[in-house]
């Protein structure tokens, strides 16, 4: 018997290590040659991991206040200070790192179907089918083609759940240190990974019992305690006015809805209403929106059933989707990069509940008192499984065809020309100390070399955002950075709005400069007359 489990695991190992391969592959051709920075955050990463690699500490110091990187865990970034030590030049170090980013979501593919087939939440050649829909599409190359944080981030939160959910009772001290250890790495990795702490402890609690809780627990202060005091301590340094964009989480999140509840209620129902439609229109995208939300709240509905079954056995996984969705839907962000990466493990739980609506379904029709409905009950459960295989071959090809297509690369390589174009010219015509705002900031000031800083201030993000910015703060912004140029993207509205609405208050304050074949607005600021009472005398 025991050789027998032995076999089986080398089974799925080699299984694991084949659609890791598969998926790794497809991740470093997803690959493109944008700038970093294209994403906005990977530019802050990039920059956090030159930050530590020269010496400087963990700041943003192409701002002109140097702020710390409070917003941004640390993880991800000291896994890119080995590329700047090395490289020859920075362009090696950046392409040296996206390759590093395709690896790891190979690595993400295989450590997940490897859970799923050694947790028994799935056999493995259903594990595979399930991995390889989740992984090789269009919606996870978007996460993965460039600097951003989500492969690592899932090739630890797999590792900490496998370690989790095979905790045996009575475990040592050692092993549930490893896995606190392993669950602290995810939430300093990305600090949506806090769900993953409670789902660990709540696995924990079921297989070992309280005591492996208090354990866990105290590794997990441990691990993450340095990182919270340092967040805690360097707030007071974010200026007022770039808490939006560099503050911590918590002081983003209170900027915008803080003392306005119904934000707060907007928010959530913006976010609930695009996780639905997300996860519908993955799997039915020609129903429309309304039919897209019925899909994806059937999706969960089997989800949560495949869960339920799975909790005796894998408590921790069979948790851990539904507290992230808890904090999705009511955190002040688009869901959609975060709906993303958790639609591998809700189609591996609605794969598992699936089948078990099937097995209700024919129950009830077996207990109906027509004799025809009872006669086809085993039709019914057969039905039921067809439509969710056509549904997969179906999602198979459409992904598949999204990602042969590259959509990725349309806005990312876009945007890269155009800032490149900026870059050009800020080198040629712009002293080495002068500060320019830019709507993608940490770009510029990767590739360019100058102080910079947003050209627009947002408390809340855009997306929930039902009025125009406003523009005094803005200003203010722009007067204590000290900026000497702006620069916008002509015909991005979002981008247009704000610096329009600071003319139109202040005349005099920005003037046109240049505009690059690309379309790129530079204004030259005079800080004088940015200095001067707005019209109307109201400040």
């Amino acid at each position: 018997m025991k050789l027998f489990r032995s076999s089986d695991r080398v089974r799925r190992v080699a299984l694991a290590v084949a659609v890791g391969a598969v998926v790794a592959s497809v991740g470093v051709w997803a690959q493109n040659d944008a700038l970093v920075g294209v994403n906005y955050d990977d530019g802050i990463y990039a920059w956090l991991a030159r930050s530590l690699a020269d010496g400087d500490g963990y700041r943003i110091t192409y701002t002109p206040s140097d702020v710390p990187g409070i917003k941004y865990p640390p993880i991800y970034p000291v896994s890119l200070v080995p590329f700047w030590k090395l490289a020859r030049t920075p362009e090696s170090a950046y392409r040296a790192m996206k390759i590093a980013n395709g690896l790891y979501i190979g690595l993400a593919a295989g450590l997940f179907v490897f859970m799923l087939a050694e947790l028994g939440i799935l056999a493995a050649p259903v594990a595979v089918i399930i991995t390889l829909l989740g992984f090789v599409s269009g919606s996870m190359m978007l996460a993965t083609a460039g600097l951003l944080s989500e492969p690592l981030y899932l090739v630890l939160l797999f590792a900490a759940l496998l370690a989790a959910d095979r905790m045996p009772p009575g475990a040592r001290v050692s092993r549930l240190a490893a896995v606190a250890l392993l669950a602290g790495l995810v939430a300093l990795t990305r600090m949506v990974g806090l769900t993953l702490i409670l789902a660990v402890l709540v696995g924990l609690w079921w297989r070992c019992g309280r005591k492996s809780v208090m354990v866990s627990a105290a590794v997990l202060a441990v691990v993450i305690a340095p990182w919270l005091i340092f967040t805690l301590t360097s707030a007071h340094e974010i200026p007022e006015l770039l808490v939006p964009r560099y503050g911590s989480y918590v002081q983003l999140y209170l900027s915008g809805v803080a003392g306005a509840p119904a934000a707060a209620l907007s928010v959530a129902a913006t976010n609930v209403g695009a996780i639905l439609q997300t996860l519908g229109s993955k799997l039915a995208p020609r129903l429309g929106m309304v039919g897209q939300g019925v899909a994806g709240v059937s999706l969960l509905v089997f989800a949560v059933l495949g869960a339920r079954a799975a909790f005796k056995t894998a408590p921790a996984s069979a948790t851990y989707p539904w507290l992230y969705l808890l904090v999705i839907s009511t955190w002040s962000f688009p869901p959609f990069r975060f709906v993303f990466i958790l639609f591998p493990l809700l189609l591996a739980f609605a794969a598992v509940g699936l089948p078990k609506m099937a097995d209700w379904l024919a129950g009830l029709a077996e207990r109906s008192p027509h004799a025809w409905v009872a006669a086809r009950s085993r039709w019914l459960r057969l039905a039921v499984l067809t439509a969710a295989a056509l549904l997969a071959l179906d999602l198979g090809y459409r992904e598949v065809r999204s990602v042969s297509r590259r959509p990725w690369d349309g806005a990312e390589l876009t945007k890269s020309e155009v800032t490149h174009e900026l870059i050009e010219w800020v080198g040629q015509n712009t002293a080495t100390d002068d500060v320019i705002a830019y709507e993608l900031d940490p770009m510029l000031a990767l590739h360019a070399g100058r102080k910079t800083i947003p050209n627009n201030y947002e408390p809340l993000h855009g997306w929930y955002r039902r009025d125009a910015p406003p523009v005094e703060p803005l200003a203010r912004m722009f007067r204590e950075s000290g900026v000497d140029y702006v620069a916008v993207r002509s015909g991005i509205v979002a981008a247009m709005q704000p610096i329009d609405a600071l003319m139109g208050e202040y005349p005099e304050a920005l003037q046109l400069i240049h505009i690059t074949p690309g379309g790129v607005i530079v204004l030259q600021v005079d800080q004088a007359a940015l200095a001067v009472e707005r019209r109307g005398g109201d400040r």
